[in-house]
């Protein structure tokens, strides 16, 4: 089978979607890879690591489209490559389609096969592709809302972890998932007054178990998120509902009750987002200031460390890859495999996702109808 990489090209995105080590492997797998040149550059590898891997490299992203059996990348395809899902080849990738209506019709339109990173759980309910990225986001929205808050960045001035006879900052995470935990333990490594808001009372419970006392958790309810989000020096989104929009659980008037120079970080930005205020920014133009609050909600947070990054989603992906490249027919591959399958948002262009079918008003079936 032809793997096919090509060079990201969403603005600021710096990883590529294999290292040179894991393309090793599968071409010792008897598998070809074909990379576009410079894929690998801004993450640290080069393309002559790529070609001692034995892989060839292309001069065009047409070239990898048009050769590959199937496209692994990190982002989205952008608007400058959609015109290569006709059909094109089966797309292995983050796509976060609940919040990007045009691409969900270009597969549709296209008959595409799209499996998303996000989307593939294991039996347990872990997401395997997905936590590093959201490990990573998580470290990452502290050390930028950290910097932010400085007075020369239009912050309030507050230092997270105030000195002595003084306050510490308060910081605010809605959501205990990997993101949050990791959000919140940066938090607390800085000195600050943590607080997580959790929906769930068992992952209430869990955290409680493994995270340092100091660290707040709550319920997420109305009040909660109203007391806790007026008292915030920075807030940081982690609400996650998998394969569908996040739910907007900060209103306009509660980031209104915030005082100004305070930071906002959306991590949820992915998905639409969890706070009403949020709207998606690149790390071109990160942030803006909204009802008086720095607002950070770069959609591709980790593609700012590409080097960590890259390793981690590389080795992340490699099982299932191997996986989905075991047998020519991916019907069969799919019927063996229950995180694959489930990873699956749509199989010759029908959506099996309801959830994604539903933030569009579209039909949908379930996998195990098309199998």
């Amino acid at each position: 089978m032809i793997i096919g990489i090509p060079r990201e090209i969403k603005l600021g995105e710096g990883r590529v979607s294999l290292t040179p080590y894991n393309v090793e492997e599968l071409i010792h797998l008897g598998h070809d890879v074909i990379i576009e040149r410079n894929a690998g550059k801004n993450a640290g590898f080069e393309d002559e690591e790529y070609i001692k891997a034995g892989t060839k490299v292309y001069e065009t992203k047409k070239q990898i489209y048009s050769n590959s059996d199937i496209l692994v990348k990190v982002k989205e395809p952008v608007l400058e490559e959609l015109n290569y899902f006709n059909p094109g080849p089966k797309l292995f990738s983050f796509l976060h389609l609940s919040a990007v209506k045009e691409l969900t019709d270009v597969f549709i339109r296209g008959k595409s096969t799209a499996i998303a990173f996000e989307s593939v759980e294991s039996d347990d309910g872990y997401l395997p592709i997905l936590m590093p990225m959201s490990e990573i986001a998580g470290r990452m929205a502290l050390i930028k809302a950290a910097n932010l808050l400085t007075i020369h960045n239009k912050g309030k001035g507050v230092l997270l972890g105030g000195v002595a006879g003084g306050y510490r900052g308060n910081v605010t995470v809605l959501g205990g998932g990997t993101a949050g935990l990791s959000a919140a333990l940066g938090g607390y490594g800085l000195g600050a007054n943590v607080t997580i808001l959790e929906k769930s009372i068992k992952r209430i419970r869990y955290l409680k178990e493994i995270l340092p006392k100091g660290i707040n958790i709550i319920m997420s309810n109305i009040r909660n998120i109203r007391n806790s989000v007026k008292k915030s020096d920075i807030l940081i989104g982690t609400v996650l509902i998998p394969n569908a929009k996040a739910p907007r659980i900060v209103t306009r008037e509660m980031v209104r009750s915030m005082k100004p120079g305070s930071i906002i970080v959306d991590v949820s930005i992915d998905q639409g987002g969890c706070i009403e205020t949020s709207r998606a920014t690149n790390h071109k133009n990160p942030t803006y200031i909204d009802e008086g609050i720095i607002h950070y909600c770069v959609t591709n947070m980790p593609g700012a460390y590409p080097r960590t990054a890259t390793e981690a989603l590389s080795e992340s992906l490699f099982p299932y890859l191997l996986n989905l490249i075991s047998d020519e027919d991916i019907i069969k591959v799919l019927n063996k495999n229950p995180p694959l399958r489930r990873g699956v948002n749509l199989l010759n262009g029908v959506i099996t996702i309801k959830e994604i079918a539903e933030t569009f008003h579209y039909p949908f079936k379930p996998i195990e109808d098309l199998l």
